[in-house]
């Protein structure tokens, strides 16, 4: 009795050690596909091309009837115009040289002084405290005072100058958990924005305004930042392209 007891005890452990090994094996090809997956997941989002987006918008804020009469053929460039409050003195040179390069390929029939070649005519005509009063100006009011602007246009022989400004650049990243919270995934966005205004020498008056504002965003789980200038190029060329003539 005790024996077919004990052969008894013995088969039904053979079934039970039969039956999880079942269940082990039957297991097997869902655990294996999940980190199958997981894996092929994680190659991808290391390998792949980060996803890139690009929102540009452009405005035009004031055209004036003047504009019409305008032939357009040769405008002088201010340097970039910056508020003393902000912290983007570093960008001013290179927005300048953007937006110029913008104007040479998408208006090429203008001719173009560049604000290089406009600070080497201040210089040479000893009007450089001229022209930091007329900055100066500018910063608090917003308008470049006519005696001083007739001065400039005089020393560069043109009628018509553009001052650019920089009116934004911010920067901002965001994360978010994705595929069952496995992954990190960073969402970084830079934003510029410029504005252009002409400006006639002679009657002191504003006869264009536009603006222009790009954001690029990239989303990827080592997503590196975008440069100033990729956003900047954008920003100008939307503006650029509103330009009347």
């Amino acid at each position: 009795m005790r024996m077919q007891n004990l052969e008894f005890r013995i088969q039904n452990s053979g079934v039970r050690i039969q039956e999880w090994g079942v269940r082990i094996k039957d297991g097997l090809p869902f655990y294996s596909g999940f980190w199958l997956l997981t894996s092929l997941f994680f190659f991808i989002a290391g390998c792949g091309s980060p996803l890139k987006q690009i929102n540009v918008s452009s405005y035009e804020f004031y055209r004036s009837p003047q504009v019409n009469k305008i032939d357009g053929n040769r405008i002088g460039f201010l340097t970039t115009a910056l508020s003393r409050m902000s912290s983007l003195g570093e960008y001013k040179v290179t927005i300048s040289d953007i937006i110029e390069k913008a104007f040479q390929k998408e208006k090429p029939k203008i001719n173009i002084i560049s604000s290089r070649e406009t600070i080497n005519s201040i210089n040479t005509s000893e009007l450089t405290d001229i022209y930091s009063k007329m900055l100066d100006y500018y910063d608090t009011t917003g308008i470049l005072k006519k005696d001083y602007l007739w001065k400039i246009g005089d020393a560069l022989k043109v009628r018509y100058i553009i001052q650019p400004k920089l009116l934004s650049f911010a920067e901002s990243v965001s994360s978010r958990f994705s595929f069952l919270g496995l992954a990190i995934v960073s969402t970084r966005e830079t934003t510029v924005k410029i504005s252009l205004q002409l400006w006639d020498t002679v009657t002191g008056n504003v006869i264009w305004e536009g603006s222009g504002q790009a954001t690029v965003a990239i989303e990827s789980m080592r997503a590196k930042p975008v440069t100033f200038e990729e956003v900047a190029e954008a920003a100008s060329f939307s503006v650029v392209k509103k330009f009347p003539f």
